[in-house]
């Protein structure tokens, strides 16, 4: 048997090579070392596995028919509730259907699809949580950072974190809104005078969805950065990850926008002009299904936070936190606004999910329930 020499020294023989031996072992090892020197240097990550950011990005720009059975049984459900929008399901990081239904734009005969274009209404809180994050990351807030740092004004301002902001468990609402808009900040100033107290902060008990945290912490990252909140979003989610999500005002001249129809009818939505406005930091944002697939898994790979477990915290028994609803290792977003829903149903990590962004909803007509169902159809798993 053979044993390590660096292990059992003593058992090793003592011999002699020839001169003419150790000119040739000289000679070989030499040319060994040249060509390690010329070898490209590999580049491994500290882990030493291939980081996510390596991994090739599947295309969720293409229209991708129903093959399979449970995505044929998605699709002839979508149908059979009359559901307009665009569906998009990724079953372990693979496109198994992305297609549209309806009409995006009945007067010019424009069809929904992979690339319409829908405002995500309260999807978008999740951006917003992002963006607190990042200013976490950077040093220039904290999760324990109190209200009465930035809107001292506010009832138990002294009590109340960003984390608390973050999970809506400030104990907080704003039963008034703003009918007329100047800027953001003067948006959120509006909210904080129309704020009252309604619980205690700092537990879920007692939680109720209150959309007024997210405009607040809207206030105080406009505060903290000395930027406007598009300002933020584009660097963040455009400039640096590339997603090219619209921004309110702009998306409203996108072409590619599907307009807002009543439930079961060609006839427009009538939105006014204040309700975009005032969803400061809430929900003036507009995507496509695969711009929504796209920022979930980049944050939880890590690319737009360096510690997304950290940004998820709850305060439980309240389940809601940074734009989600989170159970286990599955997480939904859900949103509603003037004829529009956005629903989201994703693993952690981000590599099964059902999107599905719709131009036609109202209170009886709506595509959460089938969102959910489809994500237990495809991973056995209950959705929140």
């Amino acid at each position: 048997m053979l044993k390590r020499t660096d292990i059992f020294p003593a058992k090793v023989s003592h011999f002699r090579m020839k001169a003419n031996t150790v000119k040739l072992v000289l000679s070989s090892l030499l040319a060994i070392v040249l060509v390690i020197e010329l070898l490209p240097a590999s580049t491994p990550s500290s882990t030493g596995k291939v980081k996510a950011a390596d991994k090739k990005a599947i295309d969720v720009t293409k229209t991708v028919s129903a093959d399979s059975q449970v995505a044929k049984n998605m699709d002839k459900a979508l149908k059979d509730n009359h559901f307009s929008g665009t569906a998009l399901v990724v079953k372990d990081n693979k496109v198994v259907m992305h297609q549209g239904y309806g009409k995006a734009n009945v007067a010019k005969n424009k069809d929904n699809g992979p690339n319409t274009t829908y405002p995500i209404a309260s999807t978008a809180k999740f951006l917003t949580a992002v963006l607190v994050g990042e200013e976490v990351e950077k040093g220039k807030l904290s999760y324990d950072t109190k209200l009465s740092d930035y809107y001292p004004e506010l009832p138990n301002a002294n009590e109340i974190t960003v984390r608390d902001l973050l999970t809506m468990t400030s104990g907080l609402r704003q039963p008034k809104q703003p009918q007329d808009f100047t800027s953001d900040l003067d948006n959120i100033d509006f909210s904080a005078h129309n704020t009252e107290k309604i619980a205690d902060p700092g537990t879920g008990i007692g939680w109720t969805y209150q959309p007024v945290n997210y405009r607040l912490l809207a206030g105080i990252l406009m505060k903290v950065t000395h930027k406007s909140f598009n300002e933020l979003m584009d660097k963040a989610f455009n400039k640096d990850d590339k997603l090219g999500i619209g921004l309110y005002p702009d998306f409203k001249k996108d072409k590619n926008l599907a307009q807002a129809y009543v439930v079961g009818t060609d006839n427009v939505r009538d939105v006014a002009k204040v309700e975009y406005q005032r969803e400061t930091g809430t929900g003036n944002v507009s995507m496509t299904t695969g711009q929504l697939f796209r920022l979930y898994q980049d944050f939880f790979q890590k690319k737009l936070v360096k510690n997304p477990k950290k940004l998820l915290e709850q305060h439980l028994p309240a389940h809601y936190t940074s734009g989600l609803y989170g159970y286990g290792d599955v997480y939904e977003g859900h949103g509603i606004f003037s004829g529009y829903e956005s629903n989201v149903v994703i693993s952690k990590g981000g590599k099964n999910a059902v999107i599905l962004l719709s131009n036609q909803y109202d209170g009886d007509h709506s595509a959460q329930g089938l969102g959910q169902q489809f994500f237990k159809e495809l991973t056995g798993q209950d959705a929140p």
